[in-house]
């Protein structure tokens, strides 16, 4: 009995999985120039901030259809 419950758990659970992986998303993540050029102008503006390096740059989220072309 305990076999039976233990394999219909697991076969259960790979089926959800593997429709939530086939789902296509609807939106994307691109760099917000937005914060971007914030950055750039606090550069301008104030001497103690020489150099801005982003290592993780700031996204936002775009529907695909608004999504720009590079």
């Amino acid at each position: 009995m305990m076999k039976k419950t233990v394999f219909t758990v697991v076969a259960v659970a790979a089926v959800l999985l593997s429709g939530c992986a086939t789902v296509k998303p609807d939106y994307a993540f691109v760099v917000d120039q937005d914060q971007v050029s914030k950055a750039d102008n606090l550069k301008r503006q104030q001497r103690q901030v020489s150099h801005v390096v982003w290592i993780n740059p700031p996204l936002r989220k775009v529907a695909l259809a608004e999504q720009p072309k590079p």
